[in-house]
């Protein structure tokens, strides 16, 4: 018999033997996934929901990513909340300002283009200047991670949790709210991915930063 077949045969039966071996030491089993109850995942939640309610000052910085019939786009987003009283600065490439708005119990004024406009509400003044209904007042809750009140014009919802007792899904006033992504920025456990969407309109928030003041 030739050695160099019995070399070969055999070099290539080690060669499959040392594989077999690899792949299987690589190969983990998947960790069992814990279940926790729905009487577990609302008593979290009530408890994630009150600090949340507690938050009435707080300031983040991240992207927006918009969507719309005939346009899409992306858009630094700067958002400042002072209790009712709200700043939201837009800035397009380059840090190019795109739009400033603020708003107060006493109305709302957007500046564009160089021109001021103003408004009893965010979603009507953005309606009448752009053609788009985007939820502005349901967002500043949305955002941290909790249905908008009926005092907000929220009507009935409903509501999906994890496993932490955090929102997974919203659904309210038509639109559904995703969360993809939750991030623990200096103790306190905050949305930094969410999706809004509603039939052809879809709004993406991923957000780098957030400050909270304290409770």
């Amino acid at each position: 018999m030739n050695p160099g077949f019995i070399y070969r045969t055999v070099g290539k039966e080690m060669l499959a033997v040392l594989c077999f071996v690899l792949v299987s030491g690589c190969a983990t089993t998947p960790k069992p996934q814990i279940v926790v109850s729905e009487q577990a995942r609302q008593q979290l939640w009530q408890e994630n929901r009150q600090k949340r309610e507690q938050m009435i000052n707080w300031q983040l910085t991240g992207r927006m990513g918009l969507r719309v019939p005939g346009e899409s786009g992306t858009l630094s987003l700067e958002w400042l909340q002072e209790k009712a009283g709200y700043k939201l600065y837009l800035d397009g490439p380059l840090g190019t300002s795109v739009a400033r708005i603020e708003g107060s119990q006493a109305g709302i004024t957007l500046w564009a283009d160089g021109k001021k406009y103003q408004g009893n509400s965010p979603e009507t003044l953005l309606l009448k200047l752009t053609g788009w209904d985007l939820p502005v007042s349901l967002l500043r809750y949305w955002i941290v991670g909790i249905p908008a009140p009926k005092s907000a014009q929220g009507s009935e919802q409903s509501l999906q949790l994890n496993n932490q007792g955090l929102a997974e899904k919203i659904n309210q006033n038509g639109w559904q709210v995703e969360y993809t992504a939750y991030k623990n920025f200096k103790g306190v456990t905050l949305p930094s991915r969410l999706r809004v969407s509603r039939g052809d309109i879809k709004v993406t928030l991923s957000i780098r930063k957030w400050l909270v003041s304290p409770l």
